[in-house]
């Protein structure tokens, strides 16, 4: 019986670790760096106060001033066929040839890239009103949350830091 309270404060203890936070704040027209980390979007609610309709867009991004990511270069493995002709010379003298299609890597190089960050969602704010949303599974990013906004507003989200 001890154990068993033993074992349900531990459980209490960890489900307080695994607990969202709802992180609020307030945003102008561009880009707002919510987080820098990986995030699990469990609800965003969307405020306008510039008085005109916006459009808010939410990056899986963790830069400060811009929308886009940058992939640096790598090394990549490529496998193609090619024929390979084999000549010899049996043991009576008569030259034999063999033609077998082998399989070929070949090493490349993979340029750096920009590209534009992955939207997790987009919103069309009304003048002065509010969105809430929640999807039906939590939405997760990879580098971090970002807004960009046409407009100036509020938000409120409920996430969970990732590992």
């Amino acid at each position: 019986m001890k154990n068993l309270f033993k074992y349900f404060g531990t459980f209490l203890a960890l489900a307080g670790l695994i607990v969202a936070e709802v992180i609020s704040g307030s945003f102008a027209s561009g880009i707002t760096s919510i987080s820098t980390n990986g995030v699990s979007i469990a609800n965003i609610q969307l405020s306008d106060t510039s008085g005109a309709a916006n459009t808010v867009v939410v990056y899986d991004n963790d830069s400060t001033t811009s929308t886009n990511r940058i992939y640096l270069a790598y090394t990549a493995v490529t496998q193609s066929t090619a024929p390979v002709v084999m000549t010899f010379t049996n043991f009576t003298g008569v030259v034999q040839s063999y033609t077998n299609t082998v399989l070929t890597t070949t090493n490349i190089t993979v340029a750096q890239a920009t590209n534009q960050a992955r939207r997790v969602f987009t919103f069309r704010l009304p003048a002065n009103g509010t969105v809430t949303f929640t999807p039906t599974y939590a939405q997760g990013t990879t580098f971090g949350l970002q807004l960009s906004a046409t407009g100036a507003g509020g938000y409120n989200i409920d996430r969970q830091p990732l590992p």
